[in-house]
């Protein structure tokens, strides 16, 4: 298709028809999103440089642009990749320079639209932050828009808000405040600085700290740099224990910060504590302290890395730890999780919000709204008018929406089981062994074999209760099987119950991993085919069944009693 360049393009404007600007559903809540449209046009040669340059040059490319349904005339931009590692997947990611304030980017000139490439929901980054504005934590807003580039369309995208000025008008406080982003990983004329995070660092061992926070942290306006020396010695200075809380109280709004960390915590965000979020303090205010703003939500809700799979991969992981993998270095996370008073009030808050904010129907609600707003973008099939720069919205294959959607609320769900057996903090820890206690449950309840190291080998959703009394189940290890090389070995006594079973298995290859029971190191595979079979000396009765192989998991109704054995396995 021939493309049609700017300077004809600026003759014709008057007779575009198309309506840039469509507003697709009544957001539900004020976070909430419309799927708007932007329309961007750009030379050909220019449009050849943007794609076949290095993706790291950060050198905007002037273009036109038109986002407003009001405004018929084309806007000039500037625009360019972004991101860091996400530049290097197939559908790129932008930011677009506006000359003024837009009333769309919530009256930024600064657009980021982000290409959610390694995520087949197109959720995790609304999700994510809508999260923190319900509990009214400062973050920022989000906005879907579908992207067309010289009149092809390629795809959905989200604009998450620059964290500047705006961000700081809609908080109510100081836009001359300081305001800073974690990341400070950088090589020195004379040093090379081998952590991500500022604090934990000797900022007093620097001659000239002030001239090494300007070169080596992103930050907006004029920062009180002093303020953030006096943090960043307090940090490295106490140790963790009664005078880190008694300090951390008197820097931090804490309970801010204790809903800011539980939250990532919950979503299994393990770079948050790095350079995925910024601080700010109204330095001009001698009684203020500090607080903290989410950054980057793309990789959360089961996203993993797995060696020669990068990042857009169909893995399932949900057993983060919760302090196991601060990569940065990050010694504010450090102390606070080694200090007794501040875990304790951490722990609590998660309890109240994984029961009574962020439960399981909160997330149904959430995906379902979302789901109604965007799975014709999402799904979008390249065609003769769709998909020329990118080749679809996301790396998953077309047609199993539901699934993904489905792996979401999955996540959810044994993240949960995971975090509540780690907040117990076990002396020992027994792997694949659980017990329920069935007069604990009703009719229609959802009862978890989860094992106290987080691990959950199965669910159980109750339709009858004809027995009440213990249940134990174990997986064991049967090399016989084919498909899942595991049978789950369960002993009733005289407990009697029937319902939907869904039986989980491992299918971890990647360093942090534990184990692999399918039998191949795929993520998918022939993991389609998968059946649940009641297993009895060799002998096997399948049932029918339903596979996520996304989430690593395969349902049936079965009835439960006495002492049995499931094994997963093909027909």
């Amino acid at each position: 298709m021939k493309r049609i360049g700017l300077i004809v393009l600026a003759t014709m404007v008057g007779l575009l028809i198309f309506v840039s600007c469509r507003k697709e559903e009544k957001a539900v809540n004020d976070n909430d999103i419309e799927v708007n449209s932007i329309y961007i046009y750009m030379e050909e040669e220019d449009l050849q440089e943007l794609y076949s340059r290095d993706p790291f040059s950060d050198d905007r490319i002037d273009a036109f642009a038109r986002i407003s349904e009001e405004e018929m005339d084309l806007q000039p931009i500037e625009i360019r990749f972004r991101g860091h590692s996400t530049r290097m997947l197939p559908k790129k990611s932008f930011n677009i320079r506006f000359e003024e304030g837009q009333e769309l980017l919530f009256g930024s000139d600064r657009m980021n639209l982000n290409g959610s490439y390694t995520d087949p929901s197109q959720m995790r980054e609304k999700l994510s932050m809508d999260m923190f504005h319900h509990i009214g934590l400062p973050a920022p807003r989000t906005k879907y828009f579908n992207l067309y580039m010289n009149d092809i369309y390629e795809g959905l995208f989200i604009h998450v808000e620059r964290i500047d000025e705006n961000v700081l008008a809609n908080m109510g406080v100081n836009q001359e405040g300081t305001l800073i982003r974690d990341r400070f990983v950088r090589n020195q004329d004379e040093e090379e600085i081998d952590r991500g995070s500022l604090f934990g660092y000797d900022i007093a061992s620097v001659e000239d700290p002030i001239t090494l926070l300007e070169e080596n942290l992103d930050y907006r306006g004029t920062p009180s740099w002093e303020a953030v020396i006096d943090l960043t010695k307090w940090v490295y200075d106490t140790p963790a224990g009664d005078d880190f809380y008694h300090g951390f109280l008197e820097h931090f709004y804490w309970q801010q910060y204790i809903d800011w960390l539980a939250i990532h915590i919950l979503i299994g965000d393990i770079d948050s504590y790095g350079d995925d979020y910024w601080l700010y303090k109204d330095h001009e205010n001698p009684q203020e302290k500090w607080r903290i703003i989410p950054w980057d939500k793309d990789l959360t809700f089961g996203s993993t890395y797995r060696p020669e799979e990068y990042v857009d991969n169909h893995f399932f992981a949900y057993e983060y730890h919760m302090t196991r993998y601060n990569y940065s270095r990050n010694e504010i996370f450090n102390k606070f999780m080694e200090t007794p008073a501040l875990r304790e009030k951490l722990f609590q808050r998660m309890d109240y919000l994984m029961k009574e904010v962020f439960h399981l129907g909160y997330f149904e609600a959430e995906v379902e709204n979302t789901k109604r707003l965007i799975e014709e973008s999402a799904n979008k099939a390249p065609g003769a008018n769709a998909f020329l720069l990118h080749p679809q919205n996301h790396h998953g294959e077309l047609g199993y929406y539901a699934y993904h959607l489905e792996t979401l609320l999955d996540f959810i769900e044994l993240r949960y089981q995971y975090l509540q057996q780690h907040m117990l903090q076990h002396q020992e820890i027994k792997r694949y062994e659980a017990k329920v206690d069935l007069s604990k449950y009703r009719e229609g309840d959802t009862l978890y074999f989860t094992d106290n190291n987080g691990w959950t080998m199965a669910k159980l959703l109750i339709e009858e209760i004809n027995q009440i009394g213990s249940i134990e189940m174990k997986v064991r290890e049967e090399e016989g099987i084919q498909g899942i090389n595991r049978i789950w070995e369960i002993n009733a006594g005289n407990a009697s119950v029937a319902g939907e079973i869904t039986l989980y298995y491992r299918n971890d290859v990647a360093h942090f991993g534990r184990a692999n029971w399918y039998e191949e190191d795929t993520a998918v595979g022939n993991q389609w085919d998968l059946i649940i079979a009641q297993y009895n000396s060799g002998e096997m009765e399948t049932l029918p069944s339903r596979v996520n192989p996304y989430s690593n998991k395969v349902s049936a109704k079965a009835a439960i009693s006495n002492a049995m054995e499931l094994v997963i396995t093909y027909p």
